[in-house]
């Protein structure tokens, strides 16, 4: 029978007014944290949500938030009419004492190494394009033009190659609010969009012949990134679950680096539970391995918050974490970044400088507005119900799509997955033709063969939503209706 945390013990439990966020947030982060180093251990009953509110002087409602995230990460679980309850899942290793957990990093060594189509990207369907059309450019232009003499002069010359300090103190406290990522600024480098990112990664922490894996399916930007510097691309399968650890186990030879997208998996859309996680943490410590966790959208998650990052829960600086403004401001912005551990803040800026220089510093300054004056927060929370509405309809419409193809569920994401069973066919082929069809037709899609590094298991289309409209989903998929009963 599971034991009740008594009030008494969580008197101890403190919200840091100091810190950013809401009480929610704040009030979150404490409880994760008490059940990590095992104050509030596996198993044990938490008070309910009137009682904890009560005890802190907190509303109902944000106590019941903090418990519904902590419940969709999986560090509680909920059992109707009994309460919720600390997470059995968590493995021992994990949950040390803070002694434990604070000791004093010691210093990594570091190998040297050397330094679509042609239609329209942008189209309906595209996957990986926003709604362009729905982008507050009227407050952009304006904070553009605003830039006062000096400092427009100031931002005419050379820049730090890590990135304006503005944008990286922005992009540190937004991540640390909104993603649990345990990082300063001075963590934070900017990079001429996601690629680069994934090119300094490959250039500075791969040497030729090493091993390298990454999702299979998965994006294969990272995989031409690991091919240009030479490393060798190994393929980890993934389920319902995300990557499946016990496969990189049992590779032959440790890859160096492993990239994922734990948030949503790219492009199958499936989340990276806890318990994973920490078992990925494990394994990377264990065999000194470097994991690139790309977080590519994880902001938009329509039935919940967005989910924590597994840096957030890195206590040995094994996890580089990388994002972009690509989906959440417009790609053509090419602005990315790095959030990388201290021992590696030094090479990437060095790296950066002598391959490209800075990324440029006007389109910097003007982000960096966008985001300190509350711009960014509120394009975000317009659309995220934009989003989730063209989501509903693009999965209402597909429900009419014959019998032989399935839709595979998403609550989050720009794309949606549509995978075809049809038997005694050639399902390449037939992908391939769908595929073109739609493409004679004006829509655009991407085959989800391609996003195998080996034989494909699935076969079907990557549908992009984001920036079509109502009218132009509901026809899209009326096209693609007839082509598939055809």
């Amino acid at each position: 029978m599971a034991s009740t945390i008594n009030l008494v013990e969580l008197r101890g439990l403190r919200l840091d007014d100091q810190k950013a966020g809401t009480r929610r947030q704040r009030l979150y982060l404490a409880l994760r944290q008490s059940i990590l180093d095992g104050s509030l251990t596996s198993g044990s009953q938490l008070p309910s949500s009137r009682d904890l509110a009560s005890q802190l002087s907190l509303g109902r409602n944000t106590v019941i938030g903090a418990y519904e995230q902590l419940k969709a990460e999986g560090y509680i679980q909920s059992h109707a009419g009994a309460g919720s309850f600390v997470a059995n899942a968590l493995p021992e290793f994990w949950q040390q004492a803070e002694t434990e957990l604070n000791k004093p990093l010691e210093p990594r060594k570091i190998d040297p190494s050397p330094g679509t189509e042609a239609s329209n990207r942008n189209g309906s369907f595209c996957v990986g394009v926003p709604d362009l059309k729905s982008f507050p450019i009227k407050i952009w232009n304006r904070l553009s033009q605003q830039i006062p003499p000096a400092g427009l002069s100031n931002l005419m010359g050379f820049g730090p190659a890590e990135g304006n300090s503005e944008l990286r103190n922005a992009v540190a406290a937004y991540v640390r609010a909104s993603r649990s990522v345990n990082c300063s600024a001075k963590q934070v480098l900017i990079t001429s969009g996601a690629q680069q990112a994934l090119d300094l990664c490959c250039r500075l922490l791969l040497n030729k012949q090493d091993h390298a894996a990454m999702e299979d399916p998965g994006y294969q930007g990272m995989h031409r990134a690991m091919l240009g510097h030479g490393a060798k691309a190994i393929a980890c399968p993934v389920d319902q679950d995300g990557i499946d650890v016990a496969s990189l186990k049992a590779l032959p030879k440790t890859p160096k680096l492993v990239y994922i997208t734990p948030a949503n998996q790219y492009p199958l859309g499936s989340v990276l539970p806890l318990s994973r996680k920490l078992e990925l943490l494990e394994w990377a410590e264990q065999n000194n391995s470097w994991i690139l966790e790309d977080d590519y959208d994880s902001e938009y998650h329509y039935q919940h918050r967005p989910l924590a990052s597994l840096q957030g829960l890195d206590k040995t600086q094994n996890v580089i974490y990388m994002g972009s403004f690509s989906k959440t401001l417009f790609p053509g912005l090419r602005l990315g970044y790095l959030i990388l551990p201290e021992v590696l803040v030094q090479k990437f800026s060095l790296a950066k400088n002598q391959a490209s220089g800075e990324t440029p510093s006007h389109t910097q300054a003007v982000t960096a507005a966008f985001i300190n004056e509350g711009h960014f927060h509120r394009h975000l929370r317009r659309m995220r119900v934009l989003y989730s509405e063209k989501l509903a309809l693009i999965l209402d419409e597909c429900a009419s799509l014959p019998s032989w193809v399935d839709t595979q569920p998403r609550a989050a994401g720009l794309h949606i997955v549509i995978q075809f069973n049809k038997p005694n066919v050639d399902s390449v082929t037939l992908e391939k033709n769908i595929h073109q069809r739609l493409a004679s037709a004006g829509i655009l899609s991407s085959r989800l063969s391609e996003y195998y590094l080996e034989q494909p298991i699935k076969t079907g289309l990557v549908l992009g939503f984001a920036n079509s409209s109502m009218e132009q989903i509901s026809a899209g998929i009326l096209c693609l209706k007839k082509i598939l009963e055809n």
